[in-house]
């Protein structure tokens, strides 16, 4: 008897601690789902942390894009500015072309115009010995008249074509000397007030200028003054 009633009290002390570990378990897991409960945020709480995010995610894009924005327009304004240097050096570079073009073109021109004056005033000279030598043969004469003639219109060619070019005869009979411009060859005492000291009173050769430069200067007599007369 005594054994059977330990045997239902041993039973019953298990039972006991079944029942108190299942209730045990049960607490805990009411526990857990109290504490999930409270982890897990509102519809509202997650409507508002997605909106927080857009309006992040928002604000990121607009600074990302602006930043971009300004990198291009200083990108921009590097290849403007490099443009501008570019196109304003090639233009120098055209000037500098052209300008060594015409003082090339120039230079030459010069040099065949120098060449060309002693030819030219061979031809004046040949005219001039004509006029001042009359033939005394009527025929001789006919033949001399059209021999002047033509130097004449070639001469006249040959002025007019060296005007075009810049070439301009040094003005030197009537006035002053100039040392720019004249050579002096000879002097001769001032005879009358015509003709006053220091100035141009005969011509040995034509001077001349190209294009505002003197390329020849003229070969002159001046008077002087007849106490510094030489």
């Amino acid at each position: 008897m005594v054994g059977s009633k330990n045997m239902s009290d041993s039973g019953k002390s298990r039972k006991g601690e079944i029942n108190q570990n299942e209730e045990k378990e049960l607490s805990k897991e009411e526990l857990s789902k109290e504490e999930l409960s409270k982890d897990i945020p509102e519809p509202e709480e997650i409507e508002d942390t997605a909106t927080i995010l857009e309006e992040e995610q928002e604000q990121e894009a607009k600074a990302k894009l602006k930043e971009l924005e300004e990198l291009l327009a200083e990108k921009e304004a590097e290849y403007q500015n490099a443009l501008k240097y570019q196109m304003a050096e090639f233009e120098n570079y055209k000037r500098r072309t052209e300008k060594e073009k015409r003082e090339f073109a120039d230079s030459r021109l010069e040099y065949f115009i120098k060449d060309l004056l002693p030819i030219k005033d061979g031809l004046e000279v040949a005219i001039e010995h004509t006029h001042t030598h009359t033939p005394v043969l009527a025929e001789e004469k006919t033949n001399s008249e059209g021999l002047v003639r033509g130097l004449e219109i070639t001469v006249k060619q040959i002025n007019e074509l060296l005007e075009r070019e810049g070439l301009e005869e040094i003005k030197a009979i009537g006035e002053p000397f100039d040392p720019f411009r004249h050579e002096i060859i000879a002097k001769e005492k001032a005879k009358d007030e015509e003709h006053p000291k220091n100035t141009v009173i005969d011509v040995m050769r034509k001077g001349y200028l190209f294009r505002g430069q003197v390329i020849r200067p003229a070969m002159v007599k001046i008077a002087i003054d007849e106490n510094n007369a030489e």
